[in-house]
């Protein structure tokens, strides 16, 4: 019995971080990449729209937009598993307090994202 491909959402801005996780997220099977954007607008549309299964999600997005974001996946898809990429220990205690299932800080280990990943979506039915 194989298991369930788990769409994916990356809300990264466009460069060396989002080429990163984009690489590293076609080792993690199955799943499917539904979008690539860098702004809320875009990102609570394709979580309305597509509903995926996992949200990668940059800290660093202008403003509170990131936390906009993961505020609003908690209250309207709870079952949404939220990685959030933190540049400082500020921004994970904001995603921690926000709700996010685990954050990573930048320049994480290329192991210890996939195995946040697949434990995520391990865990994601039950």
């Amino acid at each position: 019995m194989g298991k369930k491909q788990a769409l994916t959402l990356i809300v990264v801005r466009p460069g060396p971080l989002r080429d990163g996780v984009e690489a590293l997220m076609a080792t993690v099977s199955p799943i499917e990449i539904i979008g690539k954007v860098e702004v809320a607008s875009a990102a609570l549309r394709l979580v309305f729209e597509r509903r995926p299964d996992l949200l990668l999600l940059d800290a660093g997005l202008p403003g509170a937009e990131s936390w906009s974001v993961l505020r609003y996946c908690r209250m309207e898809h709870p079952g949404l598993r939220c990685i959030i990429l933190a540049d400082n220990a500020e921004q994970v205690r904001e995603a921690r307090a926000a709700g996010a299932d685990a954050v990573l800080l930048k320049g994480f280990p290329a192991d210890q994202f996939v195995s946040t990943v697949e434990e995520l979506l391990d865990h994601r039915e039950g």
